[in-house]
């Protein structure tokens, strides 16, 4: 891709991506970010730039912050910005630096996007990323989803840049005679990622001088793999299991008959937390005639082998004060509740009558939401009434029987219940006749 047709070729990958015309760039003031807005800007695009302070780089990054700043200014469009605490974030969440930065980043991107009714979230990701990505699952180990590279489009966000070089952009922003300004840390070889920027990129081009395009169509044709291969085990996934109160019941027989066991366990079990050792484990064992009685288990959840079937269970009941909190890509929930979770456009939406659905205005909603056991002395204001109502008197109300009273759950948004689960939902967070989106809960059987 010449320089003077990037602009052109972004338009008619936004075309594709974006069928509305408003759309939060993410801007850091790096290169690919600035090349970002600006050809979204020349495109026609209506666009607010939202610029995050991780608060780990002190000086550089307030003059970051005031760089985008005074961009958006240039620009004549609206400015977001906001500064997080990241290590506390990765501290509490035992996650790394990175992972913080990227849950804070785009958990504030989406309140954005719907606080500002914008269509899309547009960020900076290019192609030569997605390389640098795909050596280092490869590195580090990992199955076809860790090689499909990232996607140019999940949700509400897009990446438009996912097929661009970091050359290219560079020559962009210089053609155009942008600005843009440097982070100190992409230089040095601390990190894996750096490493393979400036250590093994250079001898793979060595190899192979047209390294990007034919990573490009590695992408596409792994990304369709990924996407047959992900259809194919969902379809053979339902036919082995039995959801029950208590447990998951995997068939013995249906795995030990089909070809492709390993595949499909990979990739199921890994939602709760089993590896790949934990399923050549299981199958080793299938494989004896002494596998009834053998037990594996992650870190919250145990397989049992009984005689035809498997039990999947969580290790430890969740207890009172026990709680789980949901973020808002979270897509559905296995334990301790099966729970579906969707966003869509109220005029897109048909509402049922149903004591297993519930519906929120998303604007209403803080996330991460909660999912904890009821407690004495919780209240809610229920939908259709007036005033508040003990969640106790609810449930005597709903004649909830005494031994399943223990099993009620509610959701809660910044410490308020926004629905006693599977019971009633809140008046404060229904959907009325200004509500844009609806976020959707359904309990699944």
């Amino acid at each position: 891709m010449h320089m003077k047709n990037l602009q052109k070729s972004l338009k008619s990958i936004l075309q594709e991506l974006c069928s509305g015309k408003s759309i939060l760039v993410g801007v850091s003031g790096g290169a690919d970010s600035m090349a970002l807005a600006e050809i979204l800007h020349r495109a026609g695009y209506t666009i607010e730039i939202a610029h995050c302070h991780f608060n780990l780089r002190e000086i550089d990054a307030d003059s970051d912050q005031a760089f985008v700043q005074n961009y958006a200014t240039q620009l004549g469009v609206p400015f977001h910005t906001i500064k997080f605490e990241t290590q506390s974030y990765a501290d509490k969440n035992q996650v790394s630096i990175q992972m913080a930065a990227r849950s804070l980043r785009y958990e504030w991107f989406e309140k954005i996007r719907v606080e500002r009714s914008l269509d899309k979230i547009a960020v900076g990701t290019h192609l030569t990323d997605n390389i640098e990505t795909f050596l280092l699952n490869s590195i580090r180990g990992t199955g076809l989803r860790g090689l499909r590279g990232i996607k140019m489009e999940n949700g509400h966000i897009i990446r438009p840049l996912i097929q661009t070089t970091k050359q290219e952009i560079y020559d962009y922003v210089r053609s155009q005679g942008l600005d843009w300004v440097e982070d100190q840390s992409n230089k040095s070889v601390k990190y894996h990622r750096n490493k393979i920027r400036h250590d093994v990129l250079p001898h793979m081009k060595e190899i192979n001088p047209n390294l990007e395009p034919t990573f490009n169509r590695n992408f596409k044709r792994l990304g369709r793999l990924d996407a047959f291969v992900e259809q194919e085990v969902d379809r053979v996934w339902t036919s082995w299991v039995n959801h029950t109160d208590t447990a998951l019941e995997i068939s013995i027989s249906k795995i030990k008959a089909h070809d492709f066991a390993d595949v499909v366990l990979n990739r199921k079990l890994d939602v709760f937390g089993f590896n790949p050792t934990h399923v050549d484990d299981l199958l080793n064992t299938l494989n004896t005639n002494l596998f009834v009685g053998k037990q594996i288990n992650s870190d919250q959840y145990l397989m049992t082998v009984d005689r035809e079937v498997i039990y999947l269970n969580s290790i430890e009941p969740f207890v009172l004060d026990q709680e789980l909190l949901i973020d808002q890509n979270t897509s559905n929930l296995q334990e301790p509740l099966r729970l579906e979770f969707k966003r869509s456009s109220r005029k897109d939406l048909s509402f049922k009558r149903d004591h297993s659905i519930a519906y929120f205005d998303l604007e209403k909603l803080r996330f991460p939401i909660k999912l904890r056991r009821w407690q004495k002395g919780d209240r809610i204001h229920p939908f259709g009434m007036k005033g508040v109502k003990k969640v106790s008197d609810l449930l005597i109300d709903n004649k909830i029987p005494l031994h399943k009273k223990d099993h009620v759950w509610v959701l809660e948004s910044q410490e308020e219940i926004i629905w006693v689960v599977g019971v009633r939902a809140s008046e404060r967070f229904k959907v009325d006749t200004n509500s844009k989106d609806v976020y959707q809960i359904n309990i699944l059987k």
